[in-house]
């Protein structure tokens, strides 16, 4: 009887790989990348250290798509991630556990072509669509190098768990994205089939907070206008801040140029708190411009006011990037330089004079 349990559950199995297979379309893609960098941070011992450092990664995406019977479709994918521990998406659960290379996945399902349903972990959702507004070459401000000291727009599905919709075509090519995290910064480990709890927050595990995030990109014309809203309710204690985060940016297209501006206003952290009146204000202008089909160069200036409430407020965090890409088609080749002065001194503290990091970045990376 065992074994034609056993026989039959393996044929279904079969069956259901085979029914699967017949439905989909399965794409396999990714990227490599080296990358070099070098810089100073004077004399101040407090900021990350930049003097030598070079690296690869390697991402890996295994997507599919096809219908279902209802006459619905869906799409799904899975990025293995060969620095997931160390790319800065992940690292709080790499310190309390083993990291995953399976990082960034979602699901998707579509009743029609304006309307999707949506899972996700890691994934580009809510808030998250509108929090570059403006025109980059290679790698947006705060992903240049990690180090330049601007706080991000905060979210709730970056690392994290959630779930949400979409609505396409609101406005000229518009997207509405909507996602809540019920369990926000829960443990990667945190399964579909495991029950997870938690009423302590150590770093961004552990917690029992929840959110919302909501952003809205449309492009009428040559113009492109994001916004973003996010607000995450603190629950691991009374006295916890809870988070308040917008952006808003617009981008003018132009003929093999751009411009655009953005502004994002963060009051609190996404890491649990009970100092009231964290308050991050950043501001970018931003250009990038075809000097040839192959060559292009961006240029970016950002800005950072922090206020805490019984802190005596330090100068502005200024950030200067400037990055020239040569394209040769699947290979990008980049030298990139970032002047970040007067940085934060930490999570909760104010900016500080001399609190600055200079740093250069070579980096060739190839698509496949």
């Amino acid at each position: 009887m065992k074994n034609r349990i056993v026989k039959s559950a393996g044929v279904l199995a079969i069956a259901s790989l085979m029914t699967t297979t017949a439905f989909s379309q399965i794409t396999i893609s990714g990227y490599a990348e080296a990358g070099f960098m070098t810089g100073n941070t004077g004399s101040n011992t407090l900021v990350r250290g930049t003097t030598k450092g070079f690296g690869g990664e390697t991402v890996i995406t295994v997507a599919g798509k096809g219908s279902l019977t209802n006459g619905w479709t869906y799409s799904a994918y899975q990025n293995f991630d060969s620095d997931d521990s160390l790319n800065g998406r992940d690292t709080a659960a790499a310190t309390t556990q083993i990291a995953s290379v399976m990082t960034t996945r979602a699901i998707e399902l579509s009743p029609s072509k304006d309307f999707k349903l949506f899972y996700t972990y890691d994934g580009v959702y809510g808030g998250e669509i509108a929090r570059t507004a403006v025109p980059v070459v290679t790698e947006r401000a705060v992903d240049l190098t990690g180090a330049s000291g601007l706080s991000e727009f905060i979210d709730v599905t970056s690392g994290t768990h959630a779930m949400g919709f979409e609505i396409l075509n609101v406005g000229p090519a518009g997207r509405l994205s909507v996602a809540y995290a019920p369990n926000l910064d829960g443990a990667t480990t945190s399964s579909s089939d495991r029950p997870f709890s938690g009423t302590g927050q150590t770093g961004t595990v552990g917690s029992t907070a929840a959110g919302y995030s909501v952003g809205y990109v449309v492009q009428p014309g040559p113009i492109k206008v994001a916004l973003g809203f996010t607000k995450i309710d603190q629950k691991q204690a009374g006295n916890n801040q809870d988070v308040d985060s917008k952006t808003a940016g617009i981008q003018y297209i132009g003929d093999g140029y751009a411009i655009g501006a953005q502004r994002t206003k963060n009051e609190s952290t996404k890491i649990a708190i009970t100092t009231p009146g964290v308050k991050d204000t950043v501001d970018t202008v931003a250009a990038s411009y075809a000097l040839s089909k192959e060559l292009t160069a961006g240029l970016a200036y950002s800005k950072m006011d922090r206020d805490i409430a019984g802190q005596v407020s330090g100068p502005e965090n200024k950030v200067i990037q400037a990055v020239v890409a040569y394209n040769l088609g699947p290979v990008v080749a980049s030298i990139a330089y970032e002047d970040s002065k007067d940085q934060k001194a930490g999570t909760l503290l104010t900016t500080a004079t001399g609190m600055d990091t200079t740093i250069t970045k070579i980096k060739v990376k190839a698509n496949f």
